[in-house]
């Protein structure tokens, strides 16, 4: 054990010996009951009551089917009263006692009790005072209060009648001051074999500042049953981590003690009985074909490293229908049988077996039948059952769109998630779609096909299964596609991919596209070509049918993403990207060394493509995506987003490659514009001012407030939604083009504005959208001079 200090032990005695204090006493962490946590984590002695002046006794009160007394009258209005430290909102998600729902948050304007009142069978019936609903509500607001270290605050309530239909309901608050953590003990914490530092371990604590010796430190933060909560699991995850299976939330006490001279500070003992140390057993796995079968079973036991430790062993039972390769099983274990028990390598390869695609875990434990484990025993086997999923699956898709003009869309795909037995997906899909556009049908058609491992494959394959690079997957890509738009046309675009993603945690993951090359044959119309040659001179001609030479390119780019918010809802959290990438490396060494040494062109020779060489471009690309959810009313969320890229053109060639631009508009970018039709600066596209499509550099905001106005109203949930979006884009430094770039003495006059309104309809795992978006500030007639509506459709809120 480690050594215990002084303090310690008098801290112990302390809180052992004498009586408890008023407000607080021997504590296990967690929150208070009636805020998320059962009501046995802290204990607390908390004398509050509820006192009402004569005057404001409860009149004409009736009696509900369960015997709790309800007021005649309809609650107006709750509000709060001397809250400093929480706000209004917050207060008001804890308390049960409140007014009929507001439209829009906007007071008095109970749209819902007006329906009700029309019809009893719509709407929502009137809110009546509950007696003991509000006497609850006090004792919810006072554990609330202490859990966050409040623990002298007192709360009353003041009732007002405005008429006989109608009252109001203050809680009057009286906070006090926050209890703070003055210094933290630790007792009992065994020295476990990852414990090089101890101190360092103790010292890594949200609320620890310094150390007084190997147990004992300073803290001074504010004290919560949250952070003390936080604490205690921690040290829980430390301890199962390091072989003491049987902790539980029992083995970690907290022991709080008020300072004799000032009770705003507090001491915190963590009393920590870990229990004996536990070794993995042998591991038995059991996996059965797609309709359950367990009839032809072929048996592999694993025994002696690098497998197991002696005479421990891993049984793993296949059924013939499952189709999938033992040693593929034996992968996912990131623990051996023999070995000191480890809760994260054994949670991490529950995650290992549902991340290979392929099967279902249906029980995952120390016992045959999921039972709670024998803990008299220090040896724990290890039980997994798991199913295998249909191997070959077909999925067609329909769809809609609207870009430049209305069209729809189609595309078949064939999936295999298991092609050679290992957990090997592998899809071939063809899409088409088609759009019409001003008398011209435009249309597109992809063939693409995938192979993706639930690994890590060369060069990264060292990598593989270690601690931060856990549920990977190598994905290789290969697709040919041709496209007919408004002023070109694609012949063929040919592109191979390779990439790496690992899930660093549930919510982060990192994306390498270790190498991505691009083969663009285009040609531009004869029209666009004439109304070139119309409006500008040669050279700059010359310049914008660059972009439909015969194209080659390579990219490698890292993308890292983190997001703590519900992907389809995005109604709390952030999410986040940053990207960085490096263009045209392959065909520069190419020209540099292979094709013409000592000599840079700019292109190299063409295989079977329509020219007889390939222009290639050298740049870099960085871009940052940042959006933020915040909850705000009632079924509202307040969401904004910020985004930065710019790219960045080296070598011969000066402009960056067509596909690697940035373009601003349409239903998921600048709303009040078409897609990809707004910028660079403030050229108008559909003048035809715009020399090359895309810029260089994109800045751009997002705001928006949506607000879910009925829950489950013809089997979805409707909301309405209020926004407004701004930003551009604009040519770089080495453009050829002079209007059009970015320059800090033009740029702000160039943000365009778009603002409107939409419908949201929200079903569990599908949102669909319309809005409707006016021009704020156009670029070409200036603040609000045009009135004209753009509507945008789409799947998914627009960020």
């Amino acid at each position: 054990m480690l050594a215990e200090a002084g303090a310690i032990a008098e801290v112990a005695a302390i809180a052992e010996a004498s009586a408890p204090v008023k407000t607080g006493a021997i504590a296990e962490t967690g929150a208070p009951a009636g805020v998320g946590a059962p009501a046995s984590v802290i204990e607390t002695e908390v004398e509050s009551a509820w006192h009402l002046a004569p005057s404001q006794q409860i009149q004409n009160a009736t009696q509900d089917g369960n015997g709790n007394e309800k007021d005649d009258r309809r609650i107006r209005r709750v509000r709060f009263i001397g809250n400093q430290a929480f706000s209004d909102g917050e207060l008001r998600a804890i308390v049960r006692t409140r007014p009929n729902r507001q439209f829009l948050g906007i007071p008095g304007l109970t749209f819902w009790y007006q329906l009700h009142r029309i019809h009893s069978r719509i709407g929502e019936p009137p809110s009546l005072l509950d007696r003991n609903v509000l006497e609850r509500d006090i004792e919810r607001l006072t554990n609330f209060y202490e859990s966050r270290g409040f623990r002298s605050a007192v709360i009353d309530t003041n009732i007002t009648f405005f008429d006989r239909e109608r009252l109001e309901v203050s809680f009057m608050i009286r906070e006090g001051r926050q209890s703070q953590i003055r210094d933290v003990y630790y007792s009992g914490m065994p020295r476990t074999g990852s414990d090089n530092d101890p101190v360092a371990f103790f010292k890594d604590s949200d609320i620890v500042t310094r150390a007084i010796n190997d147990t004992s430190f300073h803290s001074g933060v504010a004290f919560t049953y949250e952070e003390i909560a936080e604490e205690r699991n921690r040290l829980i995850a430390h301890l199962r981590n390091n072989g003491y299976a049987s902790v539980t939330r029992d083995s970690v006490i907290a022991v709080v003690r008020e300072d004799t001279v000032n009770a705003l500070q507090l001491d915190v003992l963590f009393r920590i009985f870990p229990g004996r140390i536990y070794t993995f057993g042998d591991i038995y796995v059991e996996l059965r074909g797609p309709d359950g079968e367990f009839e032809r079973v072929r048996r592999d036991t694993l025994t002696g490293p690098p497998h197991a430790e002696d005479p421990y062993k891993t049984v793993i039972n296949v059924d013939e229908t499952a189709r999938t390769r033992t040693s593929l099983i034996a992968r996912q274990l990131l623990f051996k049988p023999g070995t000191q028990y480890d809760n994260s390598a054994y949670r991490n390869s529950v995650n290992q077996f549902q991340n290979l695609g392929m099967l279902v875990v249906n029980q995952f434990g120390h016992t045959p039948d999921g039972s709670l484990p024998d803990f008299t025993n220090e040896i724990l086997p290890v039980y997994v059952r798991m199913q295998t999923l249909p191997k070959h699956r077909i999925q067609l898709d329909f769809f809609g769109m609207r870009r430049l003009g209305f069209g729809a869309g189609a595309g078949i795909r064939y999936i295999n998630n298991n092609l050679f037995q290992g957990a090997e997906n592998f899809e071939v899909g063809l899409q088409g779609n088609f759009e019409y556009v001003s008398g011209t049908l435009l249309n597109s058609t992809e063939l693409s096909t995938a192979y993706t491992v639930q690994r890590l494959n060369f060069p990264f394959r060292h990598l593989d299964q270690t601690p931060f690079f856990l549920n990977a997957s190598t994905r290789y890509r290969f697709s040919w596609a041709q496209s007919r738009q408004e002023n070109f046309t694609i012949n063929a675009n040919f592109r191979f991919s390779n990439q790496f993603e690992v899930r660093h945690r549930p919510q982060m993951a990192s994306l390498l596209d270790f190498i991505e090359l691009d083969w663009l044959d285009a040609s531009a119309t004869s029209e666009f070509e004439r109304n070139l040659r119309d409006r500008f001179d040669e050279i700059i001609v010359e310049r914008i049918l660059e972009d439909f030479n015969p194209q080659f390119s390579s990219i490698i780019r890292y993308t890292f993403r983190y997001a703590m918010t519900d992907l389809i809802k995005r109604d709390y959290g952030f999410f986040s990207e940053s990207s960085i990438e490096l263009g045209g490396t392959i065909p520069f060494l190419m020209d540099r060394f292979i094709f013409d040494p000592g000599d840079v062109q700019g292109t190299v020779p063409s295989i079977s493509l329509s020219d007889s060489t390939l222009t290639y471009s050298q740049f870099v690309r960085v871009s940052f995506d940042y959006r933020k959810y915040t909850p705000v009313l009632e079924n509202g969320t307040f969401a904004w987003r910020a985004f930065a890229g710019y790219a960045h053109a080296f070598g011969v060639t000066r402009q960056i490659p067509l596909n690697r631009r940035f373009f601003a508009g349409g239903s998921n970018d600048i709303r009040g514009w078409p897609p990809l039709r707004l910028g660079p600066a403030d050229l108008d596209a559909s003048a035809g001012e715009v020399p090359i499509n895309g810029g260089d550099l994109k800045l751009a905001g997002f705001l928006e407030y949506r607000h879910i106005m009925f829950h489950n109203f013809i089997g979805t949930n409707w909301g309405i939604a209020g926004f407004t979006d701004f930003g551009n884009i604009w040519y770089g430094t080495r453009s050829a083009f002079d209007e059009g770039k970015f320059r800090f003495d033009e740029f702000y006059n160039q943000i365009a504005v778009g603002s409107g309104f939409g419908l949201r309809l929200d079903w569990e795992y599908l949102v669909f959208r319309i809005d409707v978006a006016y021009r704020v500030h156009d670029l070409q007639r200036g603040w609000f001079n045009n009135s004209n509506p753009y509507w945008h459709f789409g799947i998914g809120h627009s960020f």
